[in-house]
């Protein structure tokens, strides 16, 4: 059986438009929420997809929730805001999937902040210095590569679970930022467009290392 993930990149944040890279945490622009309804719309594995990884900054967790609402499970937000449904795929918010920089657009808010912004999310498994760009989260490439080996080996033991769990919907969602994921793809050209995917079949070789191989419809 193919384990499957789809590699999301953000919708248009508002530093995008005029490439603002002073803005803290920005949000998703107009056109950005937009272009997460259409990927709502257009994407043809939502039947199939059993778990959502996001990062935590605005404009990706935006991206998630906006694409994906109709199938993320009603415990990703907080009891009795009606939001998610029953038996859904879980939304798993993952600080090693934020951006690779140390820029205020690459960086994340306080939980306070992000609460605000998303007052129906549940946010309990975030650590409260999740966004400081230090130790794990520093900008440099030791630890950018770091952050992507442990992605890649999380991917096959979150495949594993959803194998144990007996789920049919085995797919994983995965979005994230345009740097960091071409750590995460080992592939320094590797790009999506906003708010569109790629998808890939997700294996593991004789000697542990996680390849990905992309599907072409």
């Amino acid at each position: 059986m193919v384990n499957r993930v789809h590699i999301i990149r953000h919708a248009e944040g508002v530093h995008n438009i005029h490439h603002d890279k002073t803005i803290l945490d920005p949000e998703l622009s107009p056109n950005g929420i937009e272009q997460s309804k259409r990927l709502n719309q257009t994407f043809p594995y939502k039947q199939d997809v059993g778990l959502v990884i996001t990062s935590p900054l605005r404009r990706t967790l935006h991206t998630a929730i906006e694409g994906f609402r109709d199938i993320i499970d009603q415990q990703a937000f907080i009891q009795g805001s009606n939001e998610g449904i029953p038996n859904g795929a879980p939304l798993l918010l993952d600080p090693e999937l934020q951006a690779h920089s140390d820029r205020p657009c690459d960086t994340g808010s306080e939980i306070k902040v992000l609460q605000a912004s998303f007052p129906t999310v549940s946010l309990a498994k975030l650590t409260t210095d999740w966004y400081v760009k230090e130790g794990p989260y520093a900008p440099d490439k030791e630890s950018l590569d770091q952050r992507a080996r442990n992605v890649r080996r999380r991917l096959i033991e979150q495949f594993k679970e959803l194998d144990r769990n007996g789920d049919r919907r085995r797919d994983i969602v995965i979005v994230s930022h345009g740097g960091i994921l071409t750590h995460i793809m080992d592939d320094k050209h590797f790009a999506v467009p906003a708010a569109g995917w790629r998808t890939f079949a997700v294996s593991e070789d004789v000697d542990g290392n996680v390849k990905f191989d992309e599907i072409l419809d």
